[in-house]
């Protein structure tokens, strides 16, 4: 099987140049992005050399508290972070305390000895799904620790099936796996894996400091006056939809609404204005918004998370099948959480559901009545709130379990 895969991977790779000619968009980025890669990447070594290697943007905030701790602690090691896909590269490419952002190459025998001979990792840490086998090979070949973060498993993923046990044998190359939670643990260990440790996840702690240090938005805060607010953090059309209903029924007149888009794209912002603008519509970048608009579309990247501080209730994206985003942001600042119903491999979704702190919803009739059993009538205090802060400060602390285990 690893022979097909290397197979695999060199005709892919091949063949994309062609597809991006006809799609462009990601794809092209993607493309692109890795075609100059060995010729533009310098690197000169100084210190010790840590390697991260994310997915996309999500992967790269469980890794962010990790990457910080480490420069807190050796201001002179360096950092070196890769990602699969051009959105979480665009977004981070100018990371301050990386020394290196970069695309990953694609998985093949020669471009991970190219890669590796750059960088002169000392060590290797991958986050969550990203098991890349000849890159997991030649770290191994070099004896260079390798570490898997923030990682979960199920039992109907390939890598646990029996023809992907190729795969799962490579699992034993990393020296430890942080695993998120206890079910993916005994997945593993039943299965003969012992490099293995319960560490939490570490976005926990990441959402916790960025909800201590945010900062005020003042055209937000202005927009939200005395109403209270539902906040549709990185929406995909199936939640915007669900919105023009909401914001159509009577017994919700007195919300507003703070819309950020996962796609800020100026053809989807027109979109959306186009399905809401009968409720009043201003967009965050035009920096005023009219008396009776109920709806502010955040049509800007980096605003999200401090967006949160303003929401009575939020409206998180993805659940509908397209991949939940993160729900721990909103959760940081005291803000119950409902999304779609496709949550179930999602630990924290389920997590904050027996915690009643969140609900799944299909539509309109499931969000209104999350609404009026997440918020309180407004004369009194409510005791959501504090139980969304204490179900964060239960779960952190992940951080300091994998530093720990990484300067051993």
């Amino acid at each position: 099987m690893s022979f097909v895969y290397r197979i695999f991977v060199g005709i892919v790779e091949y063949l994309l140049p062609l597809a991006a000619l006809f799609t462009g968009g990601k794809l092209k980025l993607f493309v692109e992005g890795r075609k100059v890669l060995f010729k533009r990447l310098q690197f000169k070594k100084t210190g010790k050399v840590y390697w991260f290697h994310c997915a996309s943007l999500g992967e790269f905030e469980q890794a962010r508290p990790v990457m910080e701790q480490l420069k807190r602690l050796d201001a002179s090691c360096q950092l070196v972070v890769s990602f699969f896909s051009p959105s979480g590269y665009e977004q981070r490419k100018n990371f301050a305390l990386a020394d290196l952002v970069c695309y990953m190459p694609l998985d093949t025998p020669s471009n991970a000895k190219k890669f590796l001979d750059i960088i002169k990792a000392d060590m290797a840490i991958f986050v969550k799904y990203e098991i890349w086998y000849c890159h997991l090979k030649e770290l191994r070949k070099r004896q260079i620790p390798t570490y898997l973060l923030s990682a979960t498993f199920r039992e109907n993923q390939y890598i646990l099936k029996f023809y992907g046990q190729w795969l799962f044998n490579v699992l034993k190359d990393f020296k430890l796996i942080f695993l998120q939670d206890s079910k993916s643990f005994h997945l593993l260990e039943n299965r003969g894996l012992y490099n293995i440790m319960l560490s939490g996840d570490t976005r926990y702690d990441r959402v916790r400091n960025t909800a201590l240090s945010s900062q005020r938005i003042d055209i937000l805060e202005k927009f939200k006056g005395i109403s209270p607010i539902l906040m549709v953090g990185s929406s995909w059309p199936e939640e915007e939809t669900i919105i023009k209903d909401f914001l159509k029924d009577e017994n919700f007149r007195k919300f507003k609404v703070i819309l950020a888009p996962h796609d800020v794209t100026e053809s989807h912002i027109v979109q959306i204005s186009q399905l809401l603008k009968e409720f009043g519509l201003s967009r965050f970048t035009s920096g005023q918004f009219q008396t009776n608009d109920r709806v502010m579309v955040l049509d800007t990247i980096g605003h999200l998370s401090n967006a949160y501080f303003y929401a009575d209730l939020a409206f998180v994206g993805g659940g509908f099948g397209r991949g939940l985003h993160n729900i721990l942001e909103a959760l940081a600042f005291g803000v119950p959480v409902v999304y779609g119903p496709e949550v179930d491999r999602y630990p924290e979704a389920l997590e904050s559901m027996a915690s009643e702190v969140a609900y799944k919803i299909s539509d309109v009739e499931g969000l209104g009545a999350a609404i009026n059993r997440l918020l309180p009538s407004s004369h009194l205090e409510n005791p959501v709130r504090a139980k969304c802060l204490d179900f964060i400060n239960w779960h952190s602390g992940a951080t300091e379990k994998v530093i720990k285990e990484l300067l051993n």
